[in-house]
């Protein structure tokens, strides 16, 4: 059961004021909202007539509406359960941008449904694919990430149509003005200023903007035209796939993922002042939803979406981290999107605003990769790893020419440096999986070790030490076998033979001994096991206490073993 943080003001399954349900959805769909040029980005791509790029905005909109609700539910292996609203990402735009200038707006909506299904894969595999896509091989994807949005965003403000343009140095000096609004704000602004450095830096954009009249031409008649009230028109949407994008869409699907993983796992932590380590299963149905949402966001014109680390935050600012907030949010998306006015504001962003706000969240995911690559020790084969993956991505940039003559067939693999700094850490960190692990052994009861958890603990700090074990996770370790050692060492008849493995992934732990099972409070073996099954039973009730993520035991007369898995 979760312990109620105090300093919460509304807790995950409490519900607010309906007054304070409506405003502060409303603070949530504000910060929402500078995400959606993404859309009207990809749609500019695709070359999409301001009408269909208004009626994408609207659907888009719909779509992060269903993907809110969707994950604050539990619906048996679908939902987080928590409030985690989503964003159009980032993460997807190099992808939703090529796929847009090269094939249209149909393949952007196909890959995107694609991009979905495999993040729904990511949830489900969430176990299995850990060692595969350790710290180090998430953080260096999402530097990628971040080079490629700076490097869009420096793309959107040197286009031809901005260089050659009367107004060029009015559009740099309000580019200048916005990143420099964003950064004070990020810098010395506190509270919800300092979360809202972006939609401020944005809005000030704007008004800068009309007063150097750097707004696109025919914003004007574009907002005229625009009817006050009409609901989206999904007759424009088309649906195609085109496999040359398959890797580009499933690396999106895969760091999108990733980046769910880490913000539920904030949310756990907000909502339980007892947090010890993440819930898996709420974290894989959580990833699950994202990934369906994705998918529906492809059928709704949206490219690609992904859970919000802001919108978190704000949550922590606010103290109101209820999921019912869902709702709201959700309702104002939805009339919003009825606003076609509101859409051609946002799909007329101008571009030294728009150009801007990318460099500027470009700058804040690549600063995001190297928190998450430092994240653990920094061993030699993780500096290999980030070294060679980040300088081979960069090569991408610095010799385009050159991956240009390649054959096309390579093209998938090496036709941006996310792509090819995916393929390297991946390849690399396989390979260096092989022969990862150490161990180390220790006999308690002999050769002059007391049988006790203090000379379990001296042994074990040592090794941690060799190994470059975080502190917390030796901590984790430290408390469940000593317990462990205490419950079993009141019944041996001999010494404990301890063997302790690490492969920078997992530890595990086992423990073998000659003598019976401890009595335990809790644990009335039935009479009709045998030796082996009452072994088994009467030690589950207390092992499952522990924090361990796998336990296996057994037992052949007197000779006992155990065997304790944890994964980090």
């Amino acid at each position: 059961m979760a312990e109620r943080p105090k300093d919460l003001i509304y807790a995950r399954d409490e519900k607010p004021p309906a007054v304070s349900l409506i405003t502060i959805g409303f603070q949530h769909v504000a910060v929402i909202c500078p995400y959606l040029v993404m859309v009207a980005l990809v749609a500019e791509a695709a070359k999409l007539p301001q009408e269909a790029a208004r009626n994408a905005m609207g659907l888009a909109m719909i779509a992060v509406a269903f993907l809110t609700v969707l994950q604050s539910l539990r619906l048996g292996p679908i939902g987080s359960g928590y409030l985690c609203p989503p964003v159009v990402s980032a993460i997807y735009l190099p992808s939703a941008m090529l796929a847009a200038s090269v094939f249209g707006f149909p393949v952007v909506c196909g890959m995107v449904i694609f991009a979905g299904g495999c993040e729904i894969a990511v949830g489900g595999l969430l176990n299995s694919l850990r060692k595969f896509f350790p710290a180090v091989v998430s953080g260096v994807v999402i530097i990628a990430v971040g080079i490629e949005l700076g490097k869009i965003g420096l793309g959107v403000l040197f286009d031809p149509q901005v260089v050659h343009d009367p107004r060029v140095n009015h559009m740099f000096l309000t580019a200048l003005f916005v990143l420099l609004t964003m950064i004070a704000l990020a810098v010395w602004a506190k509270g919800l200023p300092k979360l809202l450095c972006v939609l401020i830096g944005i809005l000030l954009g704007y008004g800068v903007a009309a007063l150097l009249e750097v707004f696109p031409q025919d914003f004007s008649t574009q907002m005229v035209r625009s009817p006050i009230f009409a609901l989206p028109d999904p007759r424009f949407l088309s649906y195609n796939f085109e496999p040359s994008l398959m890797l580009p869409f499933a690396i999106a699907g895969l760091a999108s993922g990733l980046r769910v993983v880490g913000v539920l796992t904030t949310c756990q932590q907000m909502n339980d002042a007892a947090w010890r380590r993440p819930n898996i299963e709420s974290i894989s149905g959580g990833v699950i939803a994202d990934g369906i949402g994705c998918a529906v966001g492809g059928v709704l014109a949206a490219p690609g979406m992904s859970a919000s680390p802001s919108l978190v935050g704000i949550e922590k600012i606010t103290g109101v981290t209820s999921r019912i907030l869902a709702w709201p949010i959700a309702g104002w998306l939805v009339a919003l999107s009825c606003l076609p006015k509101f859409a051609s504001v946002i799909v007329n962003m101008p571009r030294p605003v728009m150009a801007a706000a990318l460099f500027f969240n470009g700058a804040l995911m690549f600063v995001a990769g190297i928190q998450l690559v430092v994240s653990r020790p920094i061993t030699l084969r993780a500096t290999l790893i980030i070294g060679l993956s980040l300088l081979s991505a960069l090569s991408v940039l610095f010799f385009p020419e050159f991956f240009k003559s390649l054959p096309s067939w390579t093209r998938q693999f090496t036709g941006s440096e996310i792509t090819v700094a995916v393929v390297v850490s991946t390849a690399l960190n396989a390979l260096f999986l092989l022969g990862t692990w150490r161990y180390g052994q220790l006999r308690l009861g002999a050769d002059g070790t007391p049988l006790t958890a203090a000379s379990f603990d001296s042994f074990f700090d040592q090794q941690a030490s060799e190994w470059k074990i975080p502190a917390a996770d030796v901590k984790r370790v430290r408390e469940v076998v000593d317990q462990a050692i205490e419950q079993v060492a009141a019944k041996t008849q001999g010494p404990v033979r301890i063997q302790v493995g690490s492969d920078s992934f997992d530890i595990r732990v086992r423990l073998n001994y000659t003598g019976n099972l401890p009595n335990l409070p809790d644990a009335r073996p039935r009479m009709d096991l045998v030796e082996e099954q009452s072994f088994v039973s009467g030690l589950t009730g207390y092992l499952s206490g522990l924090h361990a993520d796998r336990i296996e035991r057994s037992a052949k007369g007197e000779e006992c073993e155990i065997k304790l898995l944890f994964r980090f």
